[in-house]
């Protein structure tokens, strides 16, 4: 008797070894969704999508011609509780500053629970700068893709810790379709090869470990070797230092994504001159080639 046909739900959470702190995050973000799809139906995402502004192309930014990137976090918090930003926080105000700094991109944080951020923070971000703003979030629905584009958003960046195989797929799909950027942030071999059978445009490798918060720069130097040279790379997280920036330099990324280093520092355009003064590139100098 012939076997019946298995048809994929994309819609399905795809049963993954998720653990402590990941675990914890799909419980709460898949509670939020549901309320969220409660109060507005996913046609009014839409239409607020069709409406917005046509994304930034991300790959394209970050691909330029003096060297390597720079992305920017904005978040009051880390999400190991870490406060960033003291006082009241301006997400927008920090934006303008930041991108006067030249960077090519800014990656917003907008789940409140780690990052006491919120998803109006990046439509605020979007309204103020001229490149491309990512969502920095959990995100493992469709729902919340068609929520970031509503909001303003020119990419998203998905966890693949978080994502199956054919999730994984389908949301990477899914920003392409509405002409956004899907940044595959991923910290494992076996990530990679999950995130490589996408095509992504771009991947983002994490330096840092979800689980102990420790930072391994060699991650982006195993990683990057295994990564085609048409898809755009970024070394995201754990560079504090000139010669951190100089390793992954080197290792050949197309960019850096930074957040706490400079949330934290009083002279942030010194900052960058002092990350990126071991290279012959500098975001901050739109002179130097």
């Amino acid at each position: 008797m012939d076997q019946p046909q298995v048809v994929f739900d994309p819609e399905a959470v795809e049963q993954l070894e998720l653990s402590g702190f990941l675990s914890e995050v799909v419980a709460r973000v898949r509670q939020r969704v549901i309320k969220r799809q409660r109060e507005v139906p996913i046609a009014g995402l839409k239409a607020l999508s069709a409406m917005q502004k046509r994304p930034l192309d991300l790959a394209s930014a970050l691909r330029h011609d003096r060297g390597l990137s720079l992305i920017v976090e904005i978040k009051r918090r880390s999400h190991h509780g870490k406060l960033l930003v003291e006082g009241r926080y301006e997400p927008d105000e920090l934006a303008r500053l930041y991108a006067g700094l030249g960077l090519q991109a800014i990656a917003v944080a907008t789940e409140p629970h780690y990052y006491e951020s919120e998803l109006h923070h990046l439509t605020y971000v979007s309204k103020v700068v001229n490149i491309p703003v990512l969502r920095q979030d959990f995100v493992f629905d469709r729902y919340q893709v068609y929520e970031s584009r509503a909001a303003g958003a020119d990419g998203v960046i998905l966890v693949a810790a978080l994502l199956g195989e054919h999730r994984l797929w389908d949301l990477v799909s899914l920003t392409q379709r509405l002409r956004m950027t899907a940044i595959v942030q991923v910290e494992t071999e076996e990530e990679l090869s999950r995130a490589l059978k996408t095509d992504p445009r771009v991947i983002g490798i994490s330096n840092v470990d979800w689980r102990t918060l420790e930072v391994d720069l060699t991650k982006t130097t195993r990683l990057r070797k295994q990564i085609p040279d048409h898809t755009v790379v970024i070394s995201m997280g754990g560079m504090r230092t000139p010669e951190d920036v100089a390793l992954v330099y080197e290792a050949g990324v197309d960019a850096i994504m930074v957040g706490e280093v400079i949330l934290l520092s009083p002279a942030p355009t010194e900052t960058v001159h002092h990350l990126y003064s071991l290279i012959d590139s500098d975001p901050t100098n739109p002179t130097k080639d």
